[in-house]
C-alpha cells in the first residue's frame, strides 16, 4: 500500500504560475531571475499558510534549473536539480528550522559551511524558516556573513513576526510582505484541489472552510484533506460543520443576543446546547466576535452610540477571551463565567427597581431684550423623568471626556437640574465621597455644559424606611468594581467589609 501524502504537500506550489494570492512578489523574483539580479539575502514574511517557503523553495529550484529557458523564469521540473529539490534531497538547497536550532552554535556551524562550493547547481540556497526565532548572539553572529555571503550563496529568511527580526538584519535583506489569501482565492484553489480528487463538496461547506482557515491556504487545504474520508457523497455544510467543531451561526447569534439582553441564566443554557453539539470553544468565541463586530460595523454606520460602546466593550471582553482561552485548564469554565459577567453587567445598567427615577429641571434658552443694555433669562422648571430628557446626552458626553479612574467615581450619580444647580445624587456613600474628591476634574466639563455659573451639589439618596428596602447589589455589581475589573480583566475572588 503506497504512503499516503498529505494534500497541502502533494499540492505545494511547484511553479510560479500556481503560487496562488502573491502576484506582486510573484513578478518581483521573475523578474530578479531573467534578469540575473537575484538578491544575496531575502527576507520574506507574512501570515502563516500564505506561501513564503513554497516561495523560497521555488526560488531555489529556478537559479539552480538546468533546463529553464533564458526568457523564463519557470523551473523545468524535469532536470535532475529539480527533481532533487521537490524530493527535499538535493544538497544545494539546506533548510534549517530557526525554532529548534537558535543558538549561536548552529549559526557558527553554518557560517563554516557556506564557503563549501554547491555539489550540482550555481548556487547553495539556505532557508532559515521562522528567522524570528533565533537568539541575539545568533543573529549578530550571522550578520557579517549575510551582509557579504560567498558569491554562490543565496539566503532565504522566512518568518511570520518580522518585528522580531533586528533592523541591521532587516538592512541587509530584500523583504516581501505575503499578503492573507482572500476567501475567494481560497475557494478557487479548493475547487481545483476537490476536482483533481474527484471529490464532491458543496459551495456552502467551501466558503465555511475558507473562512474558518482565515486567509492561510495550508490551513484551508488541511481541513479539505479533513473532510476527504466523508467523500462516500457530496460533502455538505452540516457534515463539515460537525466535523469541523464550528457551530451554527444562528445558535451563536441567539446567544449573543441573551449576551447584550441581559440575560445571563438563558446565556448559559444556550452556550450548553452549543456545546453538546460538539462545538470546539475557540470556535465558538471566534464566532461570536464576528457576529459582535459585524453588529458594532452596523451601529456605527446607524450613529448608534450608546449602542456601539456596549458591542465595543464586549467585544473587547471577547477578544481578551479568545487569547486566555487555549491556555486555561478548565475553557469551558472560562467561556461560561465571562459570558455571564458581561450578561449581568449589561443587565445591571438599566435603572434599579424600587429607586424612582430622579427629576431633571430643564433650563429654558435665555432671552435677552436690547432696550438700553438690559439683558434678563428667564429660568423655568419642567419636571421630567432623567431617562426621557435630552439633558442627559450632556452628562453623558461629561462621562465620556472624563479619564477612566475619574469616571468611575461618576458612574453611580443621578443627574438632576434645579436651576443654575446641577445636583448629583448618589446611592453609595463610597462613590458620594469619591466624586467630591475628583469635582475639580469634572467642574471644567461640567461649565462647558451648561455654563460658568453653574454649581454642582453631591447629595447621597438616603433610604426610604415607608418602602421595603430594595435588595442590596452584591459588591461585584458596584459600577467602580465592575469598572476596575474591566479595566484590568480581572476577577472578584474574595470580599472582605472593612469599617469606614
Amino acid at each position: 500500500m503506497p504512503e499516503y501524502q498529505s494534500l497541502y504537500r502533494k499540492y505545494r506550489s511547484q511553479t510560479f504560475a500556481d503560487l496562488v494570492g502573491q502576484e506582486a512578489s510573484s513578478r518581483a523574483l521573475q523578474g530578479a531571475i531573467i534578469s540575473a539580479r537575484v538578491a544575496h539575502a531575502y527576507l520574506f514574511s507574512g501570515s502563516r499558510g500564505t506561501g513564503k517557503t513554497s516561495a523560497a523553495r521555488l526560488l531555489a529550484k529556478a537559479l539552480n534549473c538546468t533546463g529553464r529557458l533564458r526568457d523564463s523564469a519557470e523551473p523545468c521540473n524535469k532536470c535532475q536539480s529539480c527533481i532533487e529539490m521537490t524530493a527535499g534531497s538535493a544538497l544545494d538547497l539546506i533548510e534549517i528550522d530557526a525554532a529548534s536550532n537558535r543558538g549561536i552554535d548552529e549559526i557558527r556551524d553554518l557560517r563554516e559551511k557556506v564557503n563549501l562550493a554547491p555539489a550540482l547547481g550555481p548556487f547553495k540556497v539556505y532557508i532559515i524558516d521562522e528567522a524570528h526565532m533565533l537568539t541575539e548572539p545568533a543573529f549578530n553572529a550571522l550578520l557579517k556573513t549575510l551582509e557579504e555571503p560567498p558569491a554562490h550563496v543565496v539566503f532565504i529568511l522566512c518568518t511570520t513576526d518580522a518585528q522580531k527580526i533586528p533592523l541591521t538584519v532587516i538592512g541587509r535583506c530584500q523583504q516581501f510582505v505575503f499578503r492573507r489569501h482572500s476567501e475567494e482565492q481560497i475557494v478557487s484553489r479548493l475547487t481545483h484541489i476537490a476536482k483533481s480528487e474527484k471529490v464532491k463538496v458543496d459551495d456552502d461547506a467551501m466558503q465555511l472552510i475558507a473562512r474558518t482557515a482565515q486567509g492561510s491556504m495550508r490551513d484551508a487545504v488541511g481541513l479539505l484533506d479533513q473532510l476527504v474520508p466523508l467523500a462516500e457523497g457530496p460533502i455538505s455544510l452540516e457534515s463539515a460543520r460537525s466535523l469541523l467543531g464550528i457551530a451554527d451561526p444562528r445558535l451563536l447569534d441567539s446567544l449573543l443576543d441573551d449576551v447584550l439582553a441581559g440575560r445571563a441564566a438563558e446565556a448559559l443554557a444556550e452556550l450548553g446546547r452549543v456545546y453538546a453539539a460538539g462545538a470546539e470553544l475557540r470556535q465558538v468565541v471566534r464566532g461570536l466576535m464576528e457576529s459582535c463586530r459585524d453588529r458594532l460595523v452596523a451601529a456605527l454606520t446607524k450613529r448608534d452610540q450608546p449602542t456601539a460602546r456596549r458591542l465595543s466593550s464586549v467585544l473587547d471582553a471577547l477578544l481578551h477571551l479568545d487569547g486566555e482561552v487555549r491556555r486555561h485548564a478548565e475553557p469551558r469554565f472560562l467561556v461560561e463565567a465571562t459570558l455571564a459577567r458581561l450578561a449581568v453587567e449589561l443587565g445591571t445598567t438599566d435603572v434599579p427597581e424600587g429607586i424612582p427615577p430622579p427629576v431633571v429641571a430643564l433650563r429654558a434658552a435665555p432671552t435677552s431684550s436690547v432696550s438700553g443694555e438690559v439683558t434678563t433669562s428667564v429660568a423655568e422648571t419642567v419636571s421630567v423623568p432623567a431617562l426621557a430628557s435630552a439633558e442627559v446626552t450632556g452628562w453623558s458626553d461629561v462621562l465620556e471626556k472624563l479619564n477612566r479612574t475619574v469616571r468611575a467615581a461618576y458612574l453611580d450619580a443621578q443627574p438632576e437640574l434645579e436651576g443654575s444647580m446641577l445636583v448629583l445624587w448618589f446611592r453609595y456613600g463610597f462613590h458620594h465621597k469619591k466624586a467630591q474628591e475628583q469635582s475639580m476634574q469634572l467642574m471644567p466639563h461640567v461649565r462647558a455644559w451648561l455654563g460658568d455659573g453653574v454649581k454642582v451639589d453631591f447629595r447621597l439618596r438616603e433610604s426610604d424606611t415607608s418602602k421595603p428596602a430594595p435588595k442590596a447589589n452584591s459588591p461585584e455589581d458596584d459600577p467602580f468594581v465592575r469598572e476596575v475589573v474591566r479595566r484590568f480583566d480581572g476577577r472578584v475572588t474574595r470580599v472582605k467589609e472593612v469599617s469606614e
